[in-house]
């Protein structure tokens, strides 16, 4: 009894010393890791010069293009053009069916020889009459001279007693009459001097000859013509389709030089002018182009927060294609005399930026602001100063205040 006693005490003291030592190990393992030296290299925050250059994505479009729609609406008779054919500006692109436009003209020009034979006819019968209110006129004022003078006569005689009142009454009333039919005929010469028949007529020549101007006009509007030179981009129609103003025909669209369309932030826009040589890559064909901007927007987008730009591209042999993605690079934007380290040394967390900058064999982890950059070296603004060592590999295994250890870089 004692024995199991004695041995059940001594199994109670080894799982103690047992427990006691698995404790002591988990206790000694952290400090392990915290002074656990890290293997990093390290560059030296220098004064020089960052080059860099505003780069942006954008699309070639056409420096014109051109949605051609009939002035008229017809049924097409016939597409002279072709997807991708070059044109010349005045070239027929298609034709619209003259049938009924050929009617009106036709139409129109009877219109016009009848009113012409009505003014002609018109002119005639004013003429005449003209000459019958002069005729009558000179008649009536002999007449009234005449009168004049029967009326004097007889008034002196009247005074010397010589004939009766009765006599007199009737000079003067034929007087009267006569003076009424002077100014009767009078009136009527300035009527037939006014023309007025002869006016109305002339407008409705004038309105036959616009209606015949604009039918002939119509035949004109069937023969559709290229605005411009260029490359037809788009054919909507066919023969027997018809067509109206409210919808395109065919499109050209001019390939020489192409646009290239991009934005600019707020920034960048300022370092930019027109005139520029930008360099242009194309993606698709692994070429660079040399590019001139030609337009510079004054207003930013409100929806990209950025200003249009557009670049004038030769494009003579018409290799390079509308809609194609290009990368643009602006002008070289070079910041002097800055402190520069590698760009390797920069690392992100939480949108800032920092460095590992040793103290001694210490790594503090410090918060910077960068300027310009480039692929191999980045311009800080603020954090460091020149002769500050620099971790530039090795930051992903180092915490704040870790303990380095230099190594040479291979």
């Amino acid at each position: 009894m004692k024995r199991n006693r004695a041995r059940i005490g001594l199994l109670v003291a080894l799982a103690v010393a047992i427990g006691g030592c698995s404790s002591q190990e988990v206790q000694v393992q952290p400090k392990q890791e915290e002074n656990k030296v890290v293997p990093v290299q390290v560059d030296t925050v220098k004064r020089g010069n960052v080059g860099t250059r505003a780069g942006v994505t954008g699309k070639l479009a056409p420096n014109e293009e051109v949605a051609i729609t009939p002035k008229i609406s017809g049924k097409i008779s016939q597409v002279h053009v072709k997807l991708g054919q070059r044109v010349q500006a005045g070239a027929v692109l298609f034709t619209l069916d003259q049938t009924e436009l050929n009617n009106a003209v036709r139409q129109a020009q009877a219109a016009y020889e009848l009113s012409v034979a009505s003014l002609r006819q018109s002119t005639t019968s004013t003429g005449q009459s003209l000459q019958q209110a002069k005729n009558g006129l000179v008649q009536a004022d002999q007449t009234l001279k005449d009168a004049q003078r029967d009326y004097q006569r007889i008034s002196q005689l009247f005074n010397q007693g010589a004939v009766s009142a009765q006599q007199l009454e009737q000079a003067k009333a034929t007087l009267v009459s006569v003076q009424t039919a002077y100014d009767n005929a009078k009136q009527a010469l300035a009527t037939a001097q006014q023309k007025t028949g002869v006016a109305v007529t002339e407008a409705s020549v004038e309105q036959a000859r616009v209606a015949l101007e604009n039918a002939r006009q119509q035949v004109g509007n069937a023969v559709i013509t290229a605005p411009i030179s260029g490359t037809i981009s788009l054919v909507h129609g066919s023969a027997g389709e018809m067509a109206s103003p409210q919808s395109a025909v065919v499109t050209i669209v001019n390939t020489d030089p192409l646009i290239a369309k991009a934005n600019l932030s707020e920034q960048d826009v300022a370092t930019v002018k027109k005139g520029d040589v930008v360099t242009i890559t194309l993606t698709a064909l692994e070429k660079d182009l040399k590019g001139t901007v030609s337009a510079i927007s004054p207003v930013m987008n409100p929806d990209l927060r950025a200003y249009p730009v557009e670049i004038s591209l030769a494009n003579p042999d018409a290799v390079l294609k509308a809609d194609m993605v290009v990368n643009i690079q602006f002008g070289l934007q070079q910041s002097v005399n800055a402190l520069v380290v590698s760009r390797k040394a920069v690392f992100e967390e939480n949108g800032k930026q920092y460095v590992y900058k040793l103290d001694d064999k210490t790594a503090k982890k410090v918060e910077v602001e960068t300027g310009a950059q480039t692929s191999d070296a980045i311009e800080i603004v603020k954090g460091v100063q020149e002769g500050d060592q620099i971790v530039v590999r090795g930051q992903t295994l180092l915490k704040d205040g870790a303990t380095v250890q230099i190594q040479q870089g291979s």
